[in-house]
């Protein structure tokens, strides 16, 4: 069972890939900020109904990967130190309403 390959999904808007969000009140308004990276290496792994969720807010679109489990925890250790790191290469988009 090693080798058994489970879905997970990345969020995807354009050529960017979804990594973090969070949210605020700002003069009673809620702004959501939202970061994306170029690098697929680096997006955040979530579960299927979050990727829809973040998709519809944002506008991106599902990306399906299918990897092993050590694999998956590979990519939430790349975002998690990428995350810590807060490197240059990260677009973030807000969201007011």
């Amino acid at each position: 069972m090693p080798y058994r390959e489970y879905p997970y999904y990345f969020m995807k808007l354009g050529k960017l890939y979804y990594v973090y969000h969070s949210y605020k009140n700002v003069k009673k308004k809620e702004v959501s900020s939202y970061e994306f990276t170029n690098d697929e290496s680096l997006a955040f792994p979530i579960d299927e109904e979050s990727a829809k969720q973040l998709a519809d807010e944002c506008g991106g679109h599902i990306v399906v990967k299918n990897a092993t489990f050590n694999d998956y925890i590979s990519q939430g250790e790349r975002w998690s130190n990428f995350i810590v790191r807060k490197n240059k290469n990260i677009w973030r988009i807000y969201i007011i309403n």
